[in-house]
C-alpha cells in the first residue's frame, strides 16, 4: 500500500471530525448562549423570544443545551437549580437508566440480606428494573444507590410532581449499594408522618375514633359502597388518578343531560384501619385521616383552593362497576396500585367528593405567558388568604397539586387583607390541592406533616423541585411544627420557575407571551425577598 495515499485517507477522515468543531468558530453564529448558569432553564426554553420554535429550532442562530418544550419529554432536563444554583447531586439525565462513572465497576445491591453483583451495565440496567414489586417493573420512577468516583452514595433519584409513590418505593424494596449502611428499622411511609400539636391542653390526649368519623359525616354506621355510589347514579363515570392510598374517579352528579360536564364530581376513595395493606403499606387509621379531613373541609371556604362536597364512611367490596373503569384505566395508561378487587366485605373507605376542578398545571396548555401570569396571580393569592386565616403552608407545591380549568368568567373574586380583590382570570381557574404535607392552624390545633426523619425525601434529587425540601428543612430548622410562611415564598419560586421553563404554550410567537415572559423573569428576581405570600400579594397589588 502506498504509505503517502494512506497518509492522505487519514487526513482526510482527520478533517471530517473537525468538521462540527468549524462550523461553531463559524463567525455567522451570531447568537451563542451559555448553557449553565442560574437562568438557563428559562433562557432556553423561552424560544420565542430569539423567534425559535420546536419545528425550526434547527434552523436557529444560536446554540443552547436541547429543547424539549412540547415533546413528550421529562419537564426538566438540567444539573443546576434555577432558584439557587445548587448541583442536584445524582442527577444522572434521563431516568430509564442506570450509569456507573467507569463500565468496569463493579457494582452491588442488597437483597434479602445478600450482597449481589452485577457484572455488567447493561445486566446492571435490567435487573434494577425487573427486581421488586411489580410498580418496579414498569419503569420505575425511582433509580438509587448507584455511586460515583468519590464512592459517595448519590440518594434517590426521582421525577418531577407525584414523588410519594416513588419514594415508598424505594423504602419497601431497600435497594441499596454496598456502602449505604443498613437501617436497622423500616421506616414507616412518609405519608403516615401526621402529628396534631394542641395549643390549649385541654383537648390534650383526645384520641380520633370511627364514630367520631361517623358523627363528622353525619352517619350513625357507614353506607354499603354499592348503594351509596350504585350505577344508575354514576353517570360518564371513568377513573382519573391514582395515590399512595387510594383511587380517584370523576362522574356527573346531575341526570339532566343538558348539565353534562358542569356539575362533575371528583370521588377520592381511601381505605381505612383495615389489616390488608395496599399498594405494599398499612392503611390510615381514623386518626391520620382525620386532619386530611378537617384541612380540605376548612380550605374550601378560600377561593383557589380544592372544593368539598360532602365526605361519606362506606363499607364493603368495591363495587364491581368501579373495578371494570379501574381495569380499563390500567389497560390504557397503567396502573402502579394494587386490583381493588382484594377488598373483603368488611373493608371500610372514607369517600370526599370534591368539585371537579380541571387538570393538573403539567399537563394543561396555556394560551401564553399572559394567561400563566395571571393564573400565578390566582395561587398567590389563594396562598396569601390561607395564610391570613389558617396559619397554612401548602409544603408540596410543584405543578401535579395545581389544578387548571378553562372558564369564560372574567374575574376571580377574593375576600383578602378586610377588602375585596378582583383579578383577572385570562380564561383560566387554579386550584390548590392536596394537603398531606400542609401545616395549619384551626382553632386551638396545629395540624403538620413531621418529616425531621425522613432522611431520603431530602437526599432526593433529578429537578429541582427537591431542592426546595431542602430549603424548607433549613428555614424550619427541621422543626415541622413551626409556622413559617417563607415556605410558601419557596415554593412560588419553583413555580415561577416552571412557568418559564416547562409548561406548555400555545401561542409563543406574539408581543403578548413576550411582555409576560418578561413579567415572570422580573418576579422571579425579587421572590426571595418577601416573607410570605401575604408580603407578596401586598406588593402584586400595591396594598402596602
Amino acid at each position: 500500500m502506498d504509505k503517502s495515499s494512506g497518509d492522505e485517507r487519514w487526513k482526510d477522515s482527520f478533517d471530517k471530525l473537525l468538521e462540527p468543531r468549524s462550523q461553531m468558530c463559524n463567525p455567522n453564529l451570531k447568537s451563542v448562549r451559555v448553557s449553565f448558569n442560574i437562568d438557563t432553564s428559562v433562557e432556553n426554553s423561552t424560544y420565542s423570544i430569539k423567534g425559535c420554535t420546536p419545528k425550526s429550532s434547527n434552523r436557529c442562530g444560536s446554540i443552547s443545551t436541547p429543547n424539549y418544550k412540547g415533546l413528550d419529554k421529562d419537564l426538566f432536563n438540567c444539573t443546576l437549580s434555577p432558584i439557587n444554583c445548587i448541583q442536584l447531586d445524582g442527577f444522572r439525565g434521563s431516568t430509564d437508566k442506570c450509569y456507573s462513572d467507569k463500565d468496569d465497576e463493579l457494582i452491588t445491591i442488597k437483597r434479602d440480606g445478600l450482597v449481589v453483583p452485577l457484572e455488567n451495565k447493561i445486566e446492571r440496567c435490567s435487573k434494577w428494573a425487573s427486581y421488586g414489586s411489580k410498580r418496579l417493573s414498569n419503569q420505575s420512577n425511582t433509580i438509587v444507590g448507584v455511586s460515583n468516583q468519590s464512592n459517595k452514595t448519590v440518594g434517590v433519584l426521582l421525577k418531577p410532581g407525584k414523588w410519594r409513590k416513588s419514594l415508598n418505593i424505594f423504602r419497601r424494596t431497600q435497594l441499596n449499594v454496598i456502602n449505604v449502611s443498613e437501617k436497622s428499622e423500616n421506616t414507616s411511609s412518609v405519608c403516615q408522618n401526621r402529628k396534631t400539636t394542641y395549643l390549649k391542653d385541654l383537648k390534650k390526649g383526645n384520641i380520633i375514633c370511627q364514630q367520631d368519623l361517623f358523627k363528622y359525616c353525619n352517619q350513625d354506621k357507614p353506607f354499603k359502597f354499592n348503594d351509596a355510589y350504585s350505577q344508575y347514579k354514576m353517570l360518564n363515570t371513568h377513573k382519573i388518578g391514582e395515590g399512595a392510598y387510594g383511587e380517584v374517579f370523576r362522574y356527573n352528579a346531575n341526570l339532566k343531560e343538558c348539565s353534562k360536564h358542569k356539575n362533575d364530581i371528583v370521588l377520592k376513595i381511601i381505605p381505612i384501619d383495615g389489616s390488608i395493606e395496599v399498594n405494599g403499606e398499612k392503611q390510615k387509621t381514623f386518626s391520620q385521616i382525620w386532619p386530611e379531613i378537617i384541612i380540605t373541609n376548612k380550605m374550601s371556604s378560600i377561593q383557589g383552593f380544592a372544593n368539598m362536597k360532602k365526605v361519606l364512611a362506606v363499607k364493603g367490596k368495591y363495587p364491581q362497576h368501579f373495578l371494570k373503569l379501574w381495569e380499563r384505566y390500567d389497560d390504557k395508561k397503567g396502573s402502579e396500585n394494587d386490583h381493588p378487587g382484594l377488598f373483603r366485605e368488611n373493608q371500610l373507605f372514607i369517600v370526599l367528593e370534591l368539585h371537579f376542578a380541571g387538570c393538573d398545571m403539567s399537563k394543561f396548555t396555556f394560551l401564553n405567558a399572559e394567561q400563566s401570569y395571571y393564573a400565578l396571580q390566582q395561587i398567590i393569592i389563594s396562598l396569601a388568604v390561607g395564610e391570613e386565616d389558617y396559619q397554612f403552608e401548602h409544603r408540596d407545591l410543584h405543578l401535579g397539586n395545581l389544578l387548571i380549568k378553562t372558564t369564560t368568567k372574567k374575574h376571580v373574586s377574593f375576600k383578602f387583607n378586610n377588602m375585596d380583590l378582583m383579578v383577572l382570570s385570562k380564561g383560566v381557574n387554579t386550584t390548590i390541592i392536596d394537603y398531606t404535607l400542609s401545616r395549619i392552624t384551626i382553632d386551638d390545633c396545629c395540624y403538620f406533616n413531621d418529616l425531621s426523619n425522613d432522611d431520603e425525601l431530602f437526599l432526593a434529587s433529578g429537578d429541582y423541585q427537591y431542592d426546595i425540601y431542602r430549603m424548607m428543612r433549613n428555614e424550619l430548622k427541621n422543626n415541622w411544627s413551626l409556622y413559617s410562611p417563607k415556605t410558601n415564598i419557596l415554593w412560588l419560586s419553583y413555580i415561577i420557575a416552571k412557568l418559564l421553563d416547562s409548561v406548555k404554550y400555545k401561542n409563543i410567537n406574539s408581543k403578548v407571551h413576550r411582555a409576560h415572559i418578561i413579567k415572570l423573569k422580573e418576579l422571579q428576581s425579587i421572590i426571595m425577598k418577601f416573607e410570605s405570600a401575604a408580603h407578596f400579594a401586598r406588593h402584586m397589588f400595591n396594598l402596602i
